[in-house]
């Protein structure tokens, strides 16, 4: 059989056409708009995680045997990333923290901590469909939002609280800080 033949033979097409788009409804749906704000949420997060050990100030000098010994070993990289101060995130790790190790957390974890690629694969590895992938990865956001803005308020009304109790009325009429 030669090469010119192959190029009709229909069990040959048929085996190097390319797949069906989508198979049982796996095709992601487009993200509504709050799945969406915590998408982004969550976005925040992974870089807020990545800088939150960077709160200190830069170091200005070296190790302390560094210095003993009179000579630096490496030189000292100025700057570096800026980790932002934000109550929400960190509201937002504390509740991420605290899940129980289940599947939706390892999901989140897949999907957003190590990025795994495609998220097929992850799905297969983790014995679910894509869709389900997603679906669990939804709703797990969902559950961290709102742990996240239940604990936040719990920490603000605590605040709100500890700051009335410090400012005292003063006789004439003004208030002072103690």
């Amino acid at each position: 059989m030669t090469n010119k033949s192959n190029q009709y033979d229909t069990e040959a097409l048929r085996l190097a056409a390319p797949g069906p788009a989508s198979r049982d409804g796996e095709e992601m749906s487009p993200l509504d708009e709050e799945q969406r704000d915590l998408d982004d949420l969550c976005e925040r997060w992974v870089a807020w995680k990545a800088t939150r050990r960077l709160y200190g100030p830069p170091p200005t000098m070296g190790s302390v045997l560094g210095q003993l010994s009179g000579t630096r070993t490496r030189p000292l990289q100025p700057g570096g990333p800026d980790a932002i101060s934000s109550a929400e995130l960190a509201a937002f790790h504390i509740a991420y923290t605290c899940q129980p190790d289940a599947l939706d957390k390892r999901v989140f974890e897949l999907y957003y901590v190590h990025r795994v690629a495609p998220v097929k694969s992850a799905a297969a590895a983790l014995k679910i469909s894509r869709s389900h992938f997603y679906l669990v990865l939804s709703e797990f956001r969902k559950k961290l939002y709102k742990a996240s803005t239940a604990l936040l308020e719990v920490e603000m009304s605590k605040f709100a609280t500890m700051t009335a109790g410090r400012t005292q009325p003063k006789s004439d009429g003004a208030s002072e800080i103690d």
